[in-house]
């Protein structure tokens, strides 16, 4: 059990890295599963497990800094579990999102544990030390790794107890300021998102968006509808108007008429 739980943690943290850069697919839960299951010795049970979690988790996606629950390690431990009690997908259809939940808790505290990494990198780029700058960048894989497993490890080794036992230590003040946290990243991301977009005439679309969204309760297919409609409109009337601007000119049929 010893090495199965290092060989998990290590797959754990290889899908977490992939999801945080390039997202190819490799973390989605239906891939993670039969790597799960590879590891274990079944990969059929991992494959199955992994497609039934890949339906509830196929709505999750970050947008912006916005963290969702951890899918890539949920369907990991709940894969593990179901192979490892031979009980099937049910087990892991009730371990999945608690998990899921409780490593989005811990994704949150290391995204801002990092920050003290970016204060060091932008004092190493002003000096021109760009070896250490190099380094800064693998802290922060570390840091993941280390995230990653704090959960993966004991739920393997130990068992599901163990994760529960170490959810319940966490004072719930804690708790409270990782959600609150969580919370706030969404509009952190867009604000940043803004501020490199740094096109001005853009910004009342984006608030655009964000009224129907908050206050028209319109969904994620809903707006994008309607900017496509906006786009559509504003493109026509733009086409029209560079082919009434390249027509001839009053000038241009007077000079033909005096010829």
């Amino acid at each position: 059990m010893f090495t199965q739980a290092i060989l998990l943690s290590i797959l754990a943290s290889l899908l977490s890295i992939e999801w945080m850069n390039g997202h190819f697919g490799l973390s989605r839960p239906l891939i993670t599963g039969m790597l799960t299951g590879l590891v274990l010795g079944d990969i059929t049970q991992g494959i199955t497990v992994g497609a039934t979690l890949q339906l509830i988790f196929m709505g999750i996606n970050g947008v912006g800094a916005a963290v969702p629950p951890d899918q890539t390690i949920g369907t990991l431990i709940a894969t593990a579990f179901a192979i490892l009690s031979g009980e099937g997908a049910e087990i892991a259809l009730t371990l999945a999102i608690p998990v899921a939940v409780a490593a989005q808790a811990l994704d949150i505290f290391g995204r801002t544990f990092c920050t003290v990494f970016i204060h060091m990198a932008d004092k190493f780029a002003e000096k021109g030390e760009y070896r250490k700058l190099e380094m800064i960048h693998y802290a922060g894989i570390l840091v993941q790794f280390v995230r990653v497993s704090i959960i993966v490890f004991p739920a393997i080794y130990f068992g599901v107890d163990a994760v529960e036992s170490f959810i319940a230590m966490v004072p719930e003040s804690v708790l409270r300021g990782l959600e609150v946290s969580g919370q706030m990243l969404p509009a952190v991301g867009f604000g940043m998102l803004m501020t490199m977009l740094d096109i001005p005439y853009l910004f009342p679309f984006y608030f655009i968006g964000f009224a129907l969204a908050t206050f028209g309760g319109f969904s994620t297919v809903g707006v994008t509808m309607v900017a496509v409609c906006i786009a559509l409109i504003m493109d026509y009337f733009k086409c029209n108007r560079s082919t009434t601007e390249s027509g001839p000119s009053n000038d241009d049929l007077d000079a033909l008429m005096e010829d």
